[in-house]
């Protein structure tokens, strides 16, 4: 019998797999094609905005409602509620 994950759960183990690759030497491009591109969880293309302090970041879509970060400047991927700037 098939166990059922809680969505949830498995937002938090894509974000624990984006870190893992991105700590082993992967850029965003190479997470992306590797890892979110083509995920069930993912419903498009990342999108460039900025965080409070006007730092550029990538979010990307998930099927529910949610949003994978990126952030480049400390390398780490985090998951956020909603968009907290529009995208340019």
């Amino acid at each position: 019998m098939a166990r059922i994950v809680p969505v949830a759960d498995t937002v938090n183990y894509l974000v624990f797999k984006c870190t893992a690759v991105a700590r082993n030497g992967a850029d965003f491009p190479t997470v992306w094609d590797a890892v979110l591109k083509g995920h069930a969880l993912v419903v498009g293309p990342p999108i460039q905005t900025f965080d409070d302090e006007e730092r550029p970041q990538f979010e990307i879509r998930l099927i529910n409602g949610q949003r994978l970060v990126y952030n480049s400047e400390s390398n780490e991927y985090f998951v956020s509620q909603a968009p907290r700037r529009r995208p340019f």
